[in-house]
């Protein structure tokens, strides 16, 4: 009784640990998924407030001719006033700066300091650009390692670089390219977004872009661990999923379709299962109780029936003498009675067994004396129709020596039909050499068809079974039908089924009489009443027979069995 007790017990555990495990997998990628939304949010904000600069806005500075110094001043002004004042009014804290790049490298800046051409990284000047030009009406992010101007050291400030954003502006009326913009955020673009999730107690939050750079990273000892960096890095684990490595920690990671940005929170798994410890103590005191009732149920048990049994075998010796102290064991004799009676009976049930068995070796015997008797009778039958199918040949009678052969088969089945099972392959057979013989004697009135489904052939089924059927189908459909009729059989399987439906022509049948002879004994259904029987007895009750009129006419007995392959 304990080791089920233990068994029980681990299991449940099992169980409600990889129940929670799922749990908190899913409560961590939906916290990440949640995150990465507010953030794409934001994200289309900015790109949402450039579309002016594509549709409404003309661009007429960058028309006028600023080949001097003071015109371009005076254009770079205008730009200033486009970005403070129309576009970017309301989330000015955020953005650091803004650049931009005509074709002819003309430089508009936001920032005093950059204001020529000759400031800007080249190569991710032309990097940016390769980019947005293969997606030129969608705006791209970039970390802080692509960008495209740093300023120089100067005073500590608390307002750092953080991403990139740029898109290629298209004139809308001329589709001519009139520049590049670039949009430098700050830190708090993505800080005060990402700053107050809490991923446990010593979990961390990682945000990197497509190249594997990192954009934002929460502090945590956890970002010193070799296995949790290249986790985060591997380019295998893209999309949204999460994973558990190294049996120590869980990781969920959720790639952005606006950005291209993934964003990944790792915990320390022994942390998130921290709980379900406790459910672990819980579990062993309850195991330490229950192990504990159940020791002394089963010592109360074991003590109230063996002491009733101790006493019956202590008093047996003086039984055997008729030495009865009733008043010393008054409890006892009536337990002796009743196992007297019951051995009593038991005696007689064993002398009925061996009877019954001595009848039944009898039987055997003479059925077995039978069996040796009628093995001459079909040799002499055989030999009979043999030489009646020669004489048929002899004499060009083809009719008669195709029914002898039939016959012949048919007998030769019935008679060697000793066995529990066939195939429907044989089975169809016998019917077969049945219908033909009957084709004899209806003459032109019956028609026959068979139709079989190769995967039904090897079926097992139970030898004459189908007979019964066929012989109903020509006394109460054909036989009553003054041009004749047709029986149709066919043989199809379905799932793990196997359906013989066999269909005759005639009158519909009136199925109130069909279910009332089938509730009596002496009717004239008695071979379908034992088809039927034979069917739920070998198969379950499950398996059987259907009996319906048919939509035109005649009736239609479906049997249907289990798929069984015949060995």
């Amino acid at each position: 009784m304990l080791f089920p007790l233990v068994v029980i017990t681990y299991i449940i555990y099992e169980k409600e640990n990889e129940i929670y495990q799922k749990q908190v997998s899913q409560y961590l990628l939906q916290t990440v998924s949640q995150t990465q939304r507010v953030l794409e949010s934001d994200l289309t904000e900015i790109d949402r407030l450039t579309w002016p600069l594509l549709y409404q806005h003309s661009l007429d500075f960058l028309d006028a001719s600023y080949n001097t110094p003071y015109l371009l001043m005076e254009a770079n002004q205008k730009f200033k006033e486009l970005v403070y004042s129309d576009l970017f009014r309301g989330r000015l804290d955020l953005i650091r700066a803004v650049y931009l790049i005509t074709p002819n490298k003309t430089v508009f800046s936001s920032d005093s300091a950059f204001q020529n051409y000759s400031q800007v990284n080249i190569d991710n000047y032309q990097h940016i650009v390769e980019e947005v030009q293969k997606h030129p009406l969608q705006m791209s992010w970039y970390s802080d390692e692509w960008a495209i101007y740093r300023g120089k050291n100067g005073f500590d400030t608390p307002v750092r670089n953080s991403v990139t954003a740029a898109r290629q502006i298209i004139d809308s009326n001329t589709s001519e390219v009139r520049g590049y913009l670039f949009i430098q955020l700050n830190d708090r673009f993505i800080e005060e977004n990402l700053d107050n999730i809490q991923i446990g107690s010593t979990g961390t939050l990682i945000v990197s872009d497509a190249n594997g750079d990192e954009i934002y990273q929460q502090r945590s000892p956890l970002l010193d661990e070799p296995d949790i960096a290249e986790a985060v890095n591997s380019s295998s684990l893209q999309g949204t999923g999460v994973v558990k490595f190294s049996q120590k920690w869980l990781m969920a990671y959720d790639t952005s379709t606006v950005s291209g940005w993934k964003m990944t929170a790792v915990v320390p798994l022994e942390e998130l299962m921290r709980p379900n410890l406790k459910i672990l103590q819980y579990l062993l005191v309850m195991g330490g109780l229950g192990a504990l009732i159940f020791t002394i149920i089963s010592i109360l048990m074991a003590t109230a029936i063996s002491r009733p049994v101790i006493k019956l075998a202590k008093l047996m010796p003086f039984l055997s003498f008729d030495q009865l102290h009733v008043e010393e064991i008054q409890g006892s004799i009536q337990e002796i009675s009743i196992l007297q009676r019951n051995f009593n009976r038991l005696m007689l049930r064993i002398q009925q067994l061996i009877q019954e068995n001595e009848q039944q070796e009898k039987e055997k015997r003479e059925a077995l004396l039978q069996a040796l008797q009628m093995q001459i009778q079909p040799h002499f039958l055989y030999n009979t129709l043999d030489t009646i199918y020669w004489m048929s040949k002899k004499y060009k009678a083809d009719s008669i020596s195709k029914l002898v052969t039939a016959l012949g088969r048919f007998f030769r089945f019935t008679l060697n039909a000793e066995s529990e099972w066939t195939t429907v392959q044989k089975e169809m057979d016998h019917i077969e050499n049945y219908l033909l013989i009957q084709s004899f004697r209806y003459r032109d009135k019956l028609q026959y068809e068979i139709t079989l489904d190769p995967e039904t052939l090897n079926s097992r089924i139970m030898p004459l079974i189908l007979q019964p059927i066929v012989e109903n189908a020509l006394e109460h459909g054909i036989s009553k039908i003054g041009g004749g009729g047709k029986v149709t059989i066919r043989t199809f399987k379905q799932e793990n089924r196997v359906y013989i439906a066999i269909h005759n022509t005639g009158e519909k049948i009136d199925m109130e009489h069909v279910k009332l002879q089938f509730d009596h004994a002496n009717s004239e259904h008695l071979g379908l009443r034992n088809v039927q029987k034979r069917i739920s007895l070998a198969f379950g009750p499950e398996f059987g027979l259907q009996i319906e009129a048919d939509e035109v006419e005649g009736t239609v007995v479906t049997i249907c069995i289990p798929f069984e392959e015949y060995h």
